[in-house]
């Protein structure tokens, strides 16, 4: 058995993969993650790549800090949730259950603004009624 410190190589599911983006197995390749709570993303890509590309992947576990795309303005210090794109998001207002990824360590600006998210709590889910 091998164990994994750093990131790791996966072959690009249909549809393709971006950069600092959540992504999903699917499979056996690596897809975008999406908002619904019921995903579990494995880590963030860490390179764009079209489907049967390999990329590396940032493992979600591997502890430290993972750079991630904002589907939208998050103030530093927020909680981000999974969002479409397999991007993050901060909790959004619509009733819904969302999956917690960790905590925003600087401020996003806009949609597709690249912050630095400390991974916690990432299997735990809020419910927004």
């Amino acid at each position: 058995m091998q164990s994994n410190k750093g990131p790791k190589a996966f072959t690009v599911g249909i549809g393709g993969v971006y950069a600092n983006r959540l992504v999903k197995l699917a499979s056996g390749t690596v897809v975008l993650n999406t908002a619904t709570a019921t995903d579990d993303p494995i880590g963030v890509s860490l390179r764009d790549g079209s489907a049967a590309d390999v990329v590396s992947v940032e493992l979600i576990n591997t502890g430290g800090t993972i750079e991630m795309t904002a589907a939208g303005a998050i103030t530093s210090g927020a909680v981000v949730y999974a969002a479409a794109s397999g991007k993050v998001q901060a909790l959004p207002a619509a009733a819904a259950t969302y999956l917690k990824i960790g905590i925003a360590l600087e401020a996003a600006s806009a949609d597709g603004s690249i912050i630095e998210v400390l991974p916690y709590d990432y299997t735990s889910t809020t419910t927004v009624s």
